[in-house]
């Protein structure tokens, strides 16, 4: 499974009520608080009609504000280049630097880490210390990862996503007991999550034990990939003969849909056989 992006909790809302025009950028606090909301759609708006900056001043207020939407909508080379430009020009703004090594994790550079560990003990917002959890992780420094998660569920307590993002780092440690605490806690906070179930499952098999299928939920196709997602999970703890077992039960299921279990089942067979 991937880490889950650290986009807000709160699905995309509209807002029953947006201003005809927006009449100074006054508006910017509304608009700020709307991407915190998750009300991308009245953000969107209401930035589209915000007039032509004058000052200096209004004009980077804007741009700070155009870069959070960038990050809450997902397309983080804008926030990047954003971000960029905002903290050249205000180096002493630890919150352009922060922003900027959100975003520079989510593309990629490795120019995130240093901003991260920079930024975050200044002026951390749960995002930038989730965000921070998973580049470590990644890097498999696993204490400090560990610290970076708990100051992003400290200033967000039961955030899914950082829970989620958690779980994964543990489970990448093979603390599979560890990681199913947290996505139950994740589940509990944003039920029907699909990461966080498939997660769930490939921890499950990691622990010995076969998915329940949800009768009315699953149907042939679905039973297929949550079984195949344990027998993953499986196969990381070693656990091969439950793993093989939940294979072939996933190709028994959804025939037209068995390329990945199949493939999973001949690489164990290969395997087998070269071990003989």
């Amino acid at each position: 499974m991937r880490w889950a992006k650290a986009l807000t909790v709160a699905g995309v809302g509209l807002a029953l009520c947006v201003p005809a025009r927006a009449s100074s950028t006054g508006d910017l606090q509304v608009i700020a608080a709307a991407i915190r909301a998750g009300r991308l759609i009245q953000a969107e708006v209401m930035l589209a009609r915000l007039p032509v900056p004058i000052k200096p001043d209004d004009a980077e207020a804007i741009a700070d504000v155009r870069g959070q939407f960038a990050l809450a909508t997902g397309a983080s080379e804008q926030a990047l280049r954003i971000f960029e430009t905002l903290r050249t020009a205000q180096p002493g703004r630890c919150e352009y630097l922060r922003d900027f090594g959100v975003a520079a994790a989510r593309t990629g550079d490795a120019r995130a880490l240093d901003a991260l560990r920079d930024a975050v003990p200044r002026c951390a917002n749960w995002q930038s210390g989730q965000v921070l959890g998973v580049v470590l992780a990644q890097m498999r420094r696993w204490d400090e990862s560990e610290g970076a998660f708990a100051l992003s569920l400290r200033l967000f307590p039961g955030n899914a996503v950082t829970l989620n993002n958690r779980a994964f780092a543990r489970i990448e440690q093979g603390r599979y007991d560890d990681a199913l605490d947290d996505l139950r806690a994740a589940l509990r906070a944003a039920p029907g999550d699909r990461r966080v179930t498939n997660n769930i499952d490939l921890v499950e098999g990691a622990r010995g034990n076969t998915p329940r299928r949800r009768q009315g939920v699953d149907d042939d196709r679905a039973w297929a990939s949550r079984l195949t997602l344990a027998a993953k999970g499986a196969l990381r703890a070693g656990r091969i003969d439950l793993a093989r077992a939940m294979l072939a039960q996933a190709v028994d299921v959804s025939p037209y849909h068995a390329r990945e279990p199949t493939a999973l089942l001949a690489g164990l067979a290969e395997a087998r056989g070269g071990a003989q």
